[in-house]
């Protein structure tokens, strides 16, 4: 394994590292998804939460499971919507209610099978 050079402070005789997060990589970067794995992973997995933290890529996979999620979620929209199309295609009431459950069942399967996983 390479070595990796960290930047340090001294203060009081004691050496500190500088450890920063790239602009690009804060935690509102990550999105929905990626909040709902960060907490998940917190409260249920703390050991490998600390081990992606340590290894500073906690935000790029959380970034990724955001990205997988809303992948998975318009996939799966699409999919219910053609399973279970409008009677009445002028009835935007109707179509909202399609939608809306179809949503529900996407966003559903998203948390069961990306979001509350083990990565």
């Amino acid at each position: 394994m390479g070595k990796i050079d960290i930047p340090y402070v001294e203060k009081d005789g004691i050496l500190y590292p500088l450890l920063t997060i790239p602009a690009e990589m804060e935690l509102s970067a990550v999105g929905k998804y990626g909040l709902l794995w960060l907490s998940y992973m917190k409260e249920n997995h703390m050991g490998r939460f600390r081990t992606l933290t340590r290894l500073g890529c906690v935000n790029r996979t959380a970034h990724k499971v955001n990205e997988e999620a809303y992948e998975m979620l318009d996939l799966i929209i699409g999919q219910q919507m053609r399973k279970h199309p409008s009677v009445n295609r002028g009835s935007t009431i109707e179509m909202w209610k399609l939608r809306e459950q179809a949503k529900t069942v996407a966003e559903e399967t998203v948390l069961m099978d990306i979001v509350y996983q083990y990565h």
